[in-house]
């Protein structure tokens, strides 16, 4: 079972005392316009806490609630009058039984039509001073006209005439007399009469996904906000990651100044239309563990089961003080479905392994966690689908899921190590996972800070890799959790890890041959999938890596770089144990027909030390040679930059 990725009622992040101080806000300021922000970074939980001020709102009649999306209204021309229209005409959808509602509503409605045109600018002006219409307006009443004789046989004969005078009043303004400024006024009279008429003590707009906005549509909706700031009983609460507003706001208005006084100016137009910001806080270490346990849980039973509702409730309350550091415990996880105590069993045990690693990792950010859970999930529901899925282990997996999302070069390293061997099974980890070897690792660390000779084992050739590793703290803490990996055969899960690489639809052998076909592209489409050959498994880099070597090989001349060695420098960069075979093939070209492209630019490739020597032994080689002039002066003069063995 995945776990919905959306938001919310079901406070899973004891953020309920936020969305309660917001409904407790709003209720003691029903008379006064008010603008309430909801902060937090992506992920964090903007939209359930929207969800939950919905639900403590729903109850009062006398309180109209609408949501707007302003992502999916993204692309309108005009963002700021959408939002307008889509709050009179929801609120008159809500209350067309009430007194004049619609009467108002059509009114207002014809303002918003007027408004519309108003960003022309200069034939607007052109119209309130002389009461004639512009170019512009005649242009966009010719273009509605179009449009009505194409859609006429769709319309009722009630609706033609309406229709009309909706042309009609494009070429004039709301009211024969009316500036601009007396609009807005106007507007804002009649907006105040909209509420009389519809009995509202209260208008509550739920903003959300402003921040997912193209900084124009952001700027246009808070401008839009701000049509109302002066109509009493209007309330807006916003959704939104304040540093994209901010970015938002220097993007919209990149003359402003940089700061006036102590603040910045983005800041500043930020905090002139939120009178109440609310910042949602990360998870900590406590609550992380807590969150990722209900999740584990949540995907075993479901959300309506009464057993989970319980461990809900023991969760808030824990949650209430987390600084105290007591959490759900075992006994009460198995409590929650006495048939599935094995299962619940797994959940609790692999929350308190994974927790420290995934809140460090996600700066305790919950749709991040939600989505490292997900991919477990899946890539477990994968290997079932195609026969393993009895050769995962899903505590194993978590491990090395970690290691691939966090530390993305050692899983590699791991990954690369399993693939090559007999029984699946890293070597490394045989010394990555001795005591001795941690506390020598641990003893290398602090004479590095201490400018002593770095401590290493003689006994053994991958003593410096070893040391290098053990320098991060980060891997000394995955070590610990359970289980050890030394004596497990790896290959079925880095295997389903190719899982990840399906948005660029390298899958199996046809998606390796649409790799291959970028790879052999300019240098910049290379580039662009650097990614998808880093996430390459050993077997798959192989497999890229022959076809690429093939593709050089069958240039024939190599005056100019052929196509596919930039693809071929791509996968030695990522995959090193690669680069000893590049320099081979580079050594098997024939010096009297080869350019200058040969000499120079691998130090970003070559990274190996021993690859580094032989690249210096084939480039002194051509040095040496005197069929080729230009590559032997080329040569030489990289011989002497080359430092230790780096082209």
């Amino acid at each position: 079972m995945l776990i919905p990725d959306h938001e919310t009622e079901v406070d899973f992040l004891n953020c309920e005392a936020i969305s309660l101080t917001v409904v407790e806000l709003l209720n003691d300021n029903r008379s006064r316009p008010l603008t309430v922000g909801i902060h937090g970074d992506w992920g964090a939980g903007k939209s359930s806490i929207l969800k939950m001020i919905e639900g403590g709102l729903a109850t009062d009649q006398n309180v109209a609630v609408l949501w707007f999306n302003g992502w999916t209204f993204e692309g309108f021309d005009d963002a700021k009058t959408v939002l307008i229209e889509a709050i009179i005409t929801e609120l008159c959808r809500q209350r067309s039984t009430s007194g004049k509602v619609k009467e108002i509503s059509a009114k207002l409605l014809k303002r918003v039509n007027w408004l519309k045109f108003a960003k022309h600018g200069s034939g607007i002006a052109f119209n309130i001073l002389t009461g004639m219409p512009s170019p512009d307006q005649v242009g966009t009443a010719l273009g509605a006209l179009k449009g009505f004789s194409q859609d006429a046989a769709n319309f009722s004969g009630e609706e033609i005439p309406a229709k009309l005078d909706e042309i009609a009043g494009f070429l004039k303004p709301a009211e024969e007399t009316e500036s601009l400024p007396e609009t807005i006024h106007a507007f804002r009279k009649d907006f105040q009469e909209l509420l009389d008429e519809a009995k509202i003590d209260q208008l509550v707009v739920l903003i959300d996904d402003l921040d997912r906005c193209l900084p124009n549509t952001a700027i246009e909706t808070l401008e839009a906000i701000r049509l109302f700031l002066f109509v009493p009983k209007t309330a807006f609460v916003i959704g939104a990651d304040e540093a994209m507003i901010e970015y938002a706001v220097r993007q919209h208005f990149p003359d402003l100044p940089v700061a006036s006084g102590p603040l910045p100016y983005a800041r500043n137009y930020l905090e002139k239309l939120v009178q109440v910001p609310f910042r949602i806080p990360a998870l900590g270490t406590q609550e992380t563990r807590t969150y990722v346990t209900l999740l584990l849980v949540q995907s075993l039973v479901g959300e309506e089961h009464s057993g989970f509702d319980q461990l809900l409730d023991k969760a808030k309350s824990h949650l209430q003080k987390p600084w105290l550091g007591t959490g759900l415990s075992q006994s009460d996880i198995q409590a929650v479905d006495k048939n599935k105590k094995d299962a619940l069993d797994t959940a609790f045990i692999l929350a308190q392994q994974i927790t420290p690693i995934l809140a460090e990792g996600t700066k305790g950010n919950p749709r991040q966690i939600k989505r490292f859970l997900n991919a477990l999930f899946v890539r477990q529901v994968i290997a079932k689908a195609r026969g393993f899925g009895d050769m995962i282990n899903q505590r194993v997996l978590a491990k090395l899921m970690l290691a691939e999302r966090f530390q993305p070069d050692f899983y590699e390293y791991i990954a690369t190590q399993s693939m090559s061997s007999e029984d699946g099974k890293a070597p490394v980890f045989a010394l990555l996972e001795s005591t001795e070897q941690i506390e020598k690792g641990n003893n290398s660390a602090k004479a590095k800070s201490s400018g002593t000779k770095k401590a290493k084992s003689d006994d053994s050739d991958q003593a410096p890799e070893i040391a290098k590793w053990l320098e991060r703290d980060w891997l000394q803490r995955w070590l610990k959790i359970e289980p050890n990996m030394c004596d497990i055969d790896l290959r079925p899960y880095v295997f389903v890890a190719r899982d990840k690489r399906l948005s660029g639809n390298i899958v199996g052998s046809t998606g390796l041959d649409v790799l291959t076909t970028k790879l052999c592209g300019s240098k910049l489409e290379v580039r662009t999938v650097e990614s998808e050959v880093r996430a390459l498994v050993a077997g798959d880099a192989e497999i890229v890596f022959g076809a690429l070597r093939d593709k050089v090989l069958g240039a024939g001349t190599f005056t100019s770089a052929p196509t596919g060695i930039d693809g071929l420098s791509i996968i030695v960069k990522h995959h090193p144990h690669f680069q000893s075979e590049l320099i081979k093939l580079l050594g098997s070209f024939e010096p009297k027909s080869l350019g200058l492209w040969a000499v120079s630019g691998w130090n970003e490739s070559i990274t190996d030390s021993k690859a580094k020597d032989e690249l210096k032994a084939v480039i002194q080689e051509w040095s040496n040679q005197d069929e080729n002039k230009l590559l032997k002066q080329a040569a030489t003069a990289a011989l002497k930059t080359l430092g230790q063995g780096a082209g």
